[in-house]
């Protein structure tokens, strides 16, 4: 799990884009891509390089009507998913 401290960020040569109610990730090095529902692409967006995973987690906790425990889970380990699949970075 990522340190809530940690400010991810998108990687360089991933495109984003929005298609039929999705966000599709592109990883250009590759090819591969992948599709983001509603709750993932915000948390994609929030990934700027500026935000550590706590203030994700907040801003999630605000937005979205859940346990908070339940979306700090979910938020690690979605960025965790990201980062494994060459998505995200650490900010320096």
């Amino acid at each position: 799990m990522p340190d809530i401290a940690l400010r991810p960020r998108q990687r360089d040569g991933v495109l984003a884009q929005e298609a039929q109610g999705q966000t599709v990730l592109l990883r250009l090095d590759d090819g591969s891509y992948y599709a983001l529902d509603d709750v993932g692409a915000r948390v994609w967006e929030l990934c700027d390089g500026e935000r550590s995973v706590d203030d994700i987690v907040a801003v999630m906790t605000g937005e979205f009507e859940a346990p908070a425990a339940t979306i700090t889970a979910d938020v690690l380990e979605f960025i965790d998913e990201l980062r494994e699949e060459r998505l995200l970075v650490e900010a320096p």
